[in-house]
C-alpha cells in the first residue's frame, strides 16, 4: 500500500468516526457523551484493532420455581460460541460459562471477559436466560446448563455447536451450525439453516431446514420434515413419516417398527427406502425412487420428469398395477405381462397369488421391478430381470 493510499484510510476512518459520534444517540446514564478526546480514542481503536485477549471461567446456581415448566435461552446474533444444555434430576439451574475476549488491551479484555454473563430471570410459565456481552471488543461464549429434565426448552439463535439432552420437549428457533438433540421425550420442533442436524431418541418432530445434512435415529412418534437442499438419512422411525423436500436425497432404512402411513413428497432430489412395513405414498418429481418392501403393503408412487422408479416387491403376493408414459417397463419372469400401446407400457395383475396393491405411475421414466430372491443375495441390486421391448 502507497502514501496516498494509506493516508485516504486515515482520512476515511477519522470522518466515519466523526460521523459515527456526532449522529450516534445521547448517551444512557454512566456512558460517555461526544468529545474530541473520544473520537481520537475510537479511531486509535479502529487503526490498531483487538490486540490483546483474555478468559474468565464462571459458574453459578440459579434458582427455578417448582411450578416452572419451560425455560427459554435467547443467544445474542454474531456471537460464535457452543452451548450444551443437559437434563438432570435436580431443583436449580448449575452454570458453567467460558469467555473469551478480545478488546484494544490487557485492561480491556480482562474487564470485557467479566462483564460477559448469564442472566437468569423470571418469565411468564418458567425462565428466560440470556448471555449479557458488552459493547466493547470481541467475546465467544461456551455455555454448559444443567437443568431440571422435566422443563421444555426453546433455544433461539444457536449458531455453532449445540448439544441438548435428556429434556421434556425442545424448540430449536433460527439454528444453524451443528446439533445434536438426544433423549427428549416429547415433541422437538424448530427451523435450521445449514450445518449438520442430528437428532435421536425423541417422542415425535417437526422441522424446517435449509442446506442441512440431518440423521433422524428412534423417533418414537411422527416425524415430519420440511427440507429444502441437504441430505436426510432415518432409520428406527415409529410413527408416521411425512416429508416434503426439494433438492434432498432421502434415505430410510430399519422400518420394522414403523406405524401410521409414510408420505414422501420430492423434488429434484432422490428417494430409497429400504425395509417397508406400511402403507406409503411416494410424490416425485425429477427425483429416482428405490423402495424395498419387507412386508406386502399398499403402496403408490407417481413419477415425472424421467427419473427411474425401482421396487423390490415382498416376500409374499402383492397386486401390481403400473404404467409408464413414454418409458419402459421390466418385471421378473413369470409374474405379470407387459404390454404396450403406442408410447405406453402397463403391467399389472396379481403376482403370488395377489395381495396389497402396489400402484406405480411414471411420466418419461423407466419402472423396474426386480427379483425379490436376486435382491437379496446381492444386498438390494438383484439384476435377474426380464424385460418387454417396445414394440
Amino acid at each position: 500500500m502507497g502514501k496516498r493510499e494509506l493516508l485516504l484510510v486515515v482520512v476515511f476512518v477519522i470522518v466515519g468516526a466523526i460521523v459515527y459520534e456526532a449522529t450516534a444517540p445521547p448517551p444512557a446514564p454512566g456512558e460517555r457523551s461526544f468529545s474530541p478526546s473520544r473520537i481520537i480514542d475510537n479511531i486509535r481503536r479502529g487503526v490498531r484493532g483487538n490486540r490483546a485477549s483474555a478468559d474468565t471461567v464462571s459458574t453459578a446456581t440459579h434458582a427455578v420455581d417448582a411450578s416452572a415448566m419451560n425455560l427459554e435461552l435467547s443467544w445474542p446474533k454474531g456471537s460464535p460460541s457452543e452451548l450444551t444444555i443437559v437434563g438432570e434430576e435436580r431443583d436449580d439451574i448449575g452454570s458453567e460459562l467460558n469467555v473469551h475476549s478480545r478488546a484494544f488491551d490487557d485492561e480491556e479484555a480482562q474487564r470485557t471477559a467479566k462483564a460477559t454473563v448469564l442472566k437468569v430471570d423470571a418469565a411468564a410459565g418458567g425462565l428466560l436466560a440470556t448471555v449479557d456481552f458488552p459493547r466493547e471488543g470481541l467475546q465467544t461464549a461456551n455455555l454448559t446448563l444443567r437443568v431440571p429434565s422435566r422443563l421444555r426448552l426453546k433455544v433461539t439463535g444457536a449458531r455453532t455447536r449445540t448439544r441438548v439432552t435428556n429434556v421434556a420437549a425442545l424448540e430449536l428457533e433460527n439454528g444453524r451450525g451443528t446439533t445434536e438433540i438426544k433423549q427428549v421425550k416429547g415433541r422437538v420442533t424448530g427451523e435450521y439453516r445449514g450445518g449438520d442436524l442430528r437428532i435421536a431418541g425423541v417422542g415425535e418432530l417437526k422441522f424446517t431446514t435449509i442446506g442441512t445434512d440431518v440423521r433422524l435415529e428412534q423417533i418414537a412418534g411422527e416425524a415430519s420434515m420440511n427440507m429444502r437442499a441437504g441430505n436426510l438419512r432415518g432409520m428406527e422411525l415409529g410413527g408416521p413419516i411425512d416429508l416434503d423436500t426439494t433438492g434432498v436425497d432421502i434415505e430410510l432404512e430399519k422400518l420394522d417398527k414403523t406405524t401410521g402411513i409414510v408420505r414422501i413428497n420430492a423434488t429434484a432430489g432422490s428417494v430409497s427406502v429400504r425395509g417397508l412395513r406400511t402403507d406409503a405414498r411416494v410424490d416425485a418429481r425429477g427425483s429416482a425412487v428405490d423402495v424395498i418392501l419387507d412386508r406386502a403393503v399398499p403402496l403408490a408412487i407417481y413419477s415425472e420428469g424421467g427419473a427411474p422408479v425401482e421396487i423390490t416387491p415382498p416376500p409374499g403376493g402383492y397386486q401390481l398395477d403400473a404404467v409408464a408414459a413414454d418409458g419402459n417397463i421390466v418385471v421378473p419372469e413369470h409374474t405379470v405381462e407387459v404390454t404396450a400401446s403406442g408410447d405406453e407400457h402397463r403391467a399389472t395383475g396379481a403376482v403370488k397369488g395377489g395381495g396389497p396393491l402396489v400402484t406405480i405411475r411414471t411420466s418419461h421414466a423407466s419402472i423396474t421391478v426386480r427379483e425379490r430372491e436376486e435382491t437379496e443375495k446381492s444386498g438390494g441390486n438383484g439384476e435377474k430381470l426380464t424385460t418387454e421391448k417396445r414394440r
